[in-house]
């Protein structure tokens, strides 16, 4: 496995500590290692995560949502977010 040196400010020291102490990590290079993983995530041009949009799904006006099931609903949302996203990133 590379290891990598670096030199860090005291503010992203405290980030850091604060990252570690959120989501309960022990040690700094696993922190290091999540950060870049989601940062990566976030980057990476593709198909979006919008799992955290499904309980707005019933709250939508229009159509009775009854009608369809949950897997063709969030089908639907993810094809028409991503290509609004797709035409706003250009």
């Amino acid at each position: 496995m590379a290891q990598i040196n670096m030199h860090t400010t005291p503010e992203f020291e405290a980030e850091l500590e604060a990252l570690m102490k959120s989501r309960g990590i022990r040690t700094k290079s696993e922190a290091i290692r999540l950060a870049v993983r989601e940062a990566a995530r976030r980057a990476r041009p593709g198909k979006r995560d919008l799992r955290a949009l499904r309980g707005l799904l019933n709250r939508l006006p229009g159509e009775r949502l009854s009608d369809k099931s949950s897997a063709e609903l969030l089908a639907e949302l993810d094809t028409e977010t991503n290509d609004k996203l797709d035409r706003l990133s250009r």
